[in-house]
């Protein structure tokens, strides 16, 4: 009877920590999921702005005033990042705020080249 009660309580510590593990890891994929869903709503819409884009996620990393189409743009760059996933992608998108629209957009995959704390610094990943 011990032993089958020792079975039991070892079989319910294994379903419990492989019940956390695969919670973990779904609310990681949904973090992700929704992140790739926010941009592609940004960058599928017919009108954009800067404005809509930073209202999705922070202030940007950088903002430069470019030529696009022989109109002035804004370019944007946005280092984001998930819960366990520090410097995941850049995105950096030219927008014409004139026509309201995304002239150019581009997702790079990012490295961690150094931490200081919770704070990383990122850089675009080798190819």
């Amino acid at each position: 009877m011990r032993e089958l009660l020792a079975f039991l309580l070892g079989l319910a510590l294994i379903i419990s920590i492989a019940f956390l593990i695969v919670r973990g890891t779904a609310e990681v994929t949904q973090q992700r999921q929704q992140l790739e869903t926010k941009i592609a709503d940004l960058l599928d819409r017919d009108e954009a702005t800067l404005a809509e884009f930073i209202e999705a996620f922070g202030e940007p990393k950088s903002v430069n005033v470019v030529t696009c189409a022989g109109t002035k743009c804004i370019r944007a760059t946005w280092d984001l990042s998930y819960s366990t996933r520090q410097c995941w992608k850049r995105l950096s998108v030219v927008l014409n705020e004139e026509q309201r629209n995304v002239f150019f957009a581009e997702l790079t995959d990012l490295i961690v080249i150094e931490r200081q704390g919770t704070e990383a610094r990122c850089a675009e990943a080798p190819e």
